[in-house]
């Protein structure tokens, strides 16, 4: 048998792998795997510890450079002296002074930083100390602090070293005296008899007690209990100054740690004023209508700070309309007018709108009262103010409309007019005064009329002056020649009826408006047409003011003529036009230094140096108010003005003014009167003219 078949004959060996070789393959396993896991939690733990330290290291350097910036703008810095005290680092804001406090929580070891009254935010964790600055010299300064974490094997302390920007060279920002800060509102508004507690916060020192004075003058029963203003009733100043000072001093034992001041503007109403004004219809008939305006005014009526919750607006008032008949009111008033109000929330915007729905007859009446709201402090359930507590003075007016028994012919008042002014239906009046005062027969009354009047803007009436008596018409007539031509006046006329033995009535059961005119007549007012080779305006009172003057080439014309309308307005005019005729006064004046010089005025035919000539023959020809083609002629450069009056200065009729004799009851005349028509204030009569 050969090698080959012994080989395919051979039987397999089938024997497995023993368990020795099992047990040593396992042990060298484990003796392996041991080594690479042990290897692996080494490097992990190593890793997490590095880890936590740079955690702990970007912690305390974030931390640190924070207060670095805020080092770098800092004005003061005031170190903690006692456990538990802030670091304080004041710099500015683009709102003024602001104020960082960092203080540490030692329960937790966390600093925290806040800005004035806003809540505080985490800085950092961990931190065993509250950080300490340092001055070192140099403008610089070191922030020193530790921070420890216990799952970190080390300490990490941290120092940077910063310079101070807002300081000079060896000075120091670094405050060992005491300072605070009082947060507290910069200004309040207040009202009578108000009383507020005053909010505030102090920084900077433990001691945040306060002690609030008044600084400036103000009212006996105005005071500060505590930190609370109160304001009383009676309070007239626009504005309180008031101080806070902290309790705690400085190192010198005199000056406050910390103060600030706080403006307190008062508001109250302190005016009231009513106007009306018939703005369609005729006055007193069915479809007139008028609009009632009220102002009011104050201190501080516009004054609001910055949040002023309780708002409630100075500017509100109360209508309030009723009519009557023959003494008794009447309700169903939507017959006789329609109301229609505004109580406004701002000024100039207080109006009603009253409509007549009805004529107004002899002894009806309509009146619209108003009020002001602010100084009553409540209306009914409702406040007014913040207190809710009147005040003095209150303010109120009321609007009448009575049913008139006269006319009034406004455009028939004028100086010297010869036209009535209004009629009057004489039996009405003297039956109203029959029955009122018992008298069985009317015809043996006597209507009379009177009149009495004052300078607008004063309170010197005259006594009342008899008018002409019989027939309806109500005529001042002559007695018009007693308003001086440069002056305003306010008017009254009422009239009434007399017994045979003199004894005088009026008709009292009617409204006093029912039988008293209330006018008025403006000072007299001239418009002129006025040319030049550079200027054309026609129908003007005036030219200027003095910067924007008419302007003319010297050598030149200027044409200056009374307007030839004026003859038809009367009325507007203020005179009767052919009584005024020839007295015009125009004096013509030159700028020179600081002051105004007369400067004559050459005629036609006058020789010798001429500065300015007129083309007429003399001054008087020059007066003639209705002569035209009138012009003056400039030779020299320079400004000049013309000036307007009414008189004879100029040559002119004479302008007689009539005096009441009180105890001789007649008129005296007083002749020869020059009235100037011109007013610096307003430009009204005065002409500029600048002459290139």
């Amino acid at each position: 048998m050969t090698l080959i078949e012994r080989l395919r004959t051979k039987k397999l060996n089938n024997k497995g792998v023993s368990l020795v070789e099992v047990i040593c393959a396992v042990g060298i396993l484990s003796l392996v795997g041991t080594a690479v896991v042990g290897m692996m939690l080494v490097s992990t733990r190593s890793y997490q510890r590095g880890v936590l330290e740079i955690e702990v290291q970007q912690e305390a350097q974030f931390a640190a450079n924070l207060i670095g910036d805020l080092l770098k703008d800092a004005k003061e810095v005031i170190p903690a002296e006692n456990p538990g005290d802030p670091l304080v680092i004041k710099k500015d804001g683009s709102a003024g002074l602001e104020v960082y406090e960092i203080t540490h929580h030692d329960s937790d070891n966390t600093i925290w930083l806040k800005l004035g009254a806003n809540e505080p935010q985490l800085l950092a964790e961990r931190v065993d100390t509250l950080p300490v600055v340092t001055p070192v010299g140099g403008n610089t300064y070191t922030v020193d602090m530790n921070l420890t974490r216990s799952d970190a094997v080390n300490t990490f302390e941290v120092t940077n070293s910063n310079n101070a920007r807002n300081q000079a060279p060896d000075e120091t920002v670094l405050s060992t005296d005491v300072t605070a800060t009082i947060l507290a509102p910069s200004e309040m508004v207040l009202e009578p008899n108000l009383n507020k507690t005053i909010e505030y916060a102090v920084t900077g020192i433990p001691n945040k007690n306060v002690n609030w004075s008044i600084t400036s003058a103000h009212a006996s029963g105005t005071k500060i209990v505590g930190n609370e203003i109160q304001i009383a009733g009676d309070e007239t100043h626009d504005v309180l100054t008031i101080l806070g000072e902290t309790e705690t001093k400085r190192a010198d034992g005199t000056t406050p740690a910390g103060s600030t001041v706080i403006l307190v503007y008062i508001r109250r109403v302190t005016g009231f004023s009513m106007t009306s004004q018939l703005i369609s219809g005729t006055d007193g008939n069915a479809g007139a209508k008028y609009k009632i305006s009220v102002t009011l005014t104050g201190i501080n009526m516009d004054k609001k700070p910055t949040i002023e919750t309780d708002y409630i607006s100075p500017y509100k008032v109360k209508w309030s309309g009723h009519y009557y008949n023959n003494g008794s009111e009447v309700s169903d008033t939507w017959s006789y007018y329609t109301l229609t109000v505004n109580d406004g929330e701002t000024a100039d915007s207080n109006y009603a709108i009253v409509q007549l729905n009805t004529s107004m007859n002899s002894g009806s009446r309509f009146v619209l009262s108003v009020s002001a709201q602010h100084p009553k402090g409540y209306d009914g359930a409702v406040k007014t103010n913040k207190s809710g507590l009147a005040y003095t003075p209150s303010f109120s007016d009321n609007f009448v409309l009575e049913g008139h028994i006269y006319e009034l012919y406004p455009s028939n008042f004028y100086r010297a007019s010869e036209q009535a002014q209004g009629s009057v239906d004489e039996w009405t009046v003297k039956q109203l005064v029959a029955q009122s005062n018992g008298i069985s027969d009317p015809n043996q009354l006597t209507v009379f009329k009177e009149v009495r009047y004052k300078v607008r803007g004063t309170n010197n009436w005259t006594s009342w002056i008899p008018m002409s008596e019989g027939g309806n018409a109500i005529r001042i007539q002559e007695d018009s020649w007693m308003f001086a031509c440069d002056k305003d006046y306010d008017i009254e006329i009422r009239f009434g009826a007399r017994t045979w033995d003199g004894r005088k009535y009026y008709p009292t059961n009617l409204g006093e408006s029912a039988y008293t005119i209330r006018t008025g007549l403006e000072h007299t007012k001239l418009r002129f047409d006025v040319s030049t080779n550079r200027f054309n305006q026609t129908a003007i009172y005036g030219v200027g003011p003095e910067s924007n003057p008419i302007k003319m080439s010297a050598g030149t014309n200027l044409n200056f003529n009374v307007n030839s309308q004026e003859a038809y307005k009367q009325a507007e005019t203020g005179i009767r036009w052919e009584r005024f005729n020839k007295s015009l006064i125009i004096k013509i004046q030159k700028r020179s230094g600081g002051g105004w010089v007369d400067v004559p005025i050459k005629y036609r035919n006058d020789s010798g140096n001429v500065e300015v000539r007129s083309n007429c023959d003399s001054g008087r020809n020059l007066a003639e108010m209705t002569r035209t083609g009138n012009y003056f002629t400039f030779y020299n450069k320079g400004t000049y003005r013309i000036l307007i009056g009414i008189g004879s200065e100029m040559g002119g009729d004479q302008v007689k003014l009539l005096v009441y004799n009180e105890g001789g009851r007649y008129f005296e005349t007083r002749p020869n009167n020059n009235y100037y028509l011109w007013n610096e204030s307003t430009g009204e009569g005065i002409f500029y003219v600048k002459v290139e």
